[in-house]
């Protein structure tokens, strides 16, 4: 069966519009979403891995570990194993035989929306990390590479403002070589709820944004003090943040060429066999969301050096179970494994390497921030 022959239409919905809140609303791809997730959850007609999942995912625990003074949330999440313990790239670069591929050949009851001139399918994401997880695949088996799809990424964002929109690169958290954005519900991790804060003026931390472009229709910030390396942008014009997309993957990409020599980090530029061809864009993580109610959209820019810190590779008990993927990067840390969760809810200082080892160094971060600022739209 086709990925477009998994599509829900509006008539299969019908009756799980009448439960939403805004059932008298017009019908948009806001809402056939909701329904969606209402029919994948339904113990007729749902979807049964999803509804597992759920049940696994709601038996999950939970810690707020402070790290230098900055939140973060710890969560216990066992449908997260899967891509947790994903090697699609790590170990893929000269593999001859990849994983076979999730999104070409969904499972059993797995239904979705389709968007874009059925272009991407949005589907429930079954490695939960807040119920509402989405993942918006790609109908056609294409590489996780964001060049090329930056304009797709904000008109959905755009077309979605129910939703904040993650990118995942490729070694730096993607866990599936068929390309995908994933989304969820605005501002719900606690990462995005900083990021608001910080703009607005706000201290997390000892954490504060540094101006580094100020125009009437264009701002960008890097943080200090934060968990890690961010870049923030905010802009009114839906060109201006493609351009700066664009703008930032192009910076990003000369810096990246510094990634080599690093201890259980891949050389930058290597051949990768999931992309059939040697890396060429920079190692990072995406939030992108819009604003209807007063037109702005905001992204935010993780670079990095890898997805997986030193501890991962740790023998025997000692290893830890983690990668620093968006959902991470936004400050819900996963784990799958007790005793790792236990480990890192006393361990403000594990928790603060892991951010350190697959984050760009201060030197790579300064070098930048220095190119940033010719930016010019």
């Amino acid at each position: 069966m086709m990925i477009k022959d998994r599509h829900l239409t509006d008539s299969e919905l019908t009756d799980f519009f009448m439960k939403l809140e805004h059932k008298n609303s017009k019908i948009d791809n806001n809402l056939r979403i909701e329904a969606m997730l209402l029919q994948q959850m339904d113990p007729t007609v749902g979807w049964p891995g999803l509804i597992n999942n759920m049940k696994i995912f709601s038996k999950g625990q939970s810690a707020e570990v402070k790290v230098n003074g900055i939140p973060v949330k710890l969560v216990l999440n066992k449908t997260r194993t899967p891509s947790l313990k994903s090697n699609t790239f790590e170990n893929n670069v000269n593999n001859i035989n990849p994983e076979r591929c999730l999104l070409c050949e969904l499972d059993k009851g797995q239904r979705g929306i389709l968007i874009k001139d059925k272009k991407y399918i949005v589907l429930a994401n079954p490695g939960i990390t807040l119920p509402g997880d989405l993942t918006i695949s790609s109908v056609k088996h294409e590489k996780q590479i964001l060049t090329g799809h930056f304009q797709d990424m904000v008109e959905i964002a755009t077309n979605l403002f129910h939703l904040s929109i993650y990118f995942n690169g490729a070694l730096a958290g993607a866990s599936s070589p068929h390309f995908h954005f994933q989304a969820g519900y605005k501002d719900k991790l606690i990462g995005e709820q900083q990021i608001q804060a910080l703009l607005a003026g706000k201290s997390i931390g000892n954490a504060y944004l540094n101006n580094i472009i100020s125009t009437h229709n264009c701002k960008l910030f890097s943080a200090e003090n934060y968990l890690q390396p961010i870049h923030v942008v905010t802009t009114k014009n839906s060109n201006i943040m493609l351009q700066f997309c664009r703008f930032y993957m192009d910076k990003l990409l000369h810096i990246s060429k510094n990634i080599k020599g690093y201890s259980n980090i891949h050389n930058f530029g290597e051949y990768i066999n999931s992309l059939k061809g040697k890396e060429s864009e920079g190692r990072v993580n995406i939030l992108l969301k819009y604003y209807p109610e007063s037109d702005e959209y905001i992204a935010a820019f993780f670079p990095k050096r890898t997805n997986r810190p030193q501890c991962y590779f740790k023998k025997g008990k000692n290893q830890i179970i983690l990668g620093i993927a968006i959902k991470e990067s936004l400050g819900n840390l996963i784990t799958c494994r007790k005793k790792d969760f236990e480990l890192l809810k006393n361990s403000s200082d594990l928790i603060e390497e892991a951010y350190k080892d697959t984050s760009i160094t201060r030197t790579m971060l300064l070098e930048l921030n220095k190119s940033l600022k010719d930016f010019s739209h």
